[in-house]
């Protein structure tokens, strides 16, 4: 497979990061490493996206009761005064 890249000057500084963040000095083998990194990446960001959201949601309950169990008990002190 040949990929072919015009105006490289313009993507050198991307290629040169690329090729150092995949440890290879040949141009084909850092960008399709590079793609599968961008995949794997995405993938993991999805996941903790997920888990983000449970955990905010976790704590929107837990706030939640809180103020429920802090209401209850002025409302228990003021049945007993």
């Amino acid at each position: 497979m040949a990929i072919t890249i015009r105006d490289i000057e313009q993507h050198h500084y991307m290629i040169e990061a690329l090729k150092s963040l995949t440890e290879t000095n040949v141009t084909t083998k850092a960008l399709i490493k590079g793609g599968y990194l961008a995949v794997e990446i995405g993938e993991k960001l999805e996941k903790e996206t997920i888990r983000r959201q449970q955990a905010e949601n976790e704590l929107i309950e837990l706030k939640q009761k809180i103020s429920i169990f802090i209401n209850s008990k002025e409302e228990l002190i003021k049945s007993i005064r």
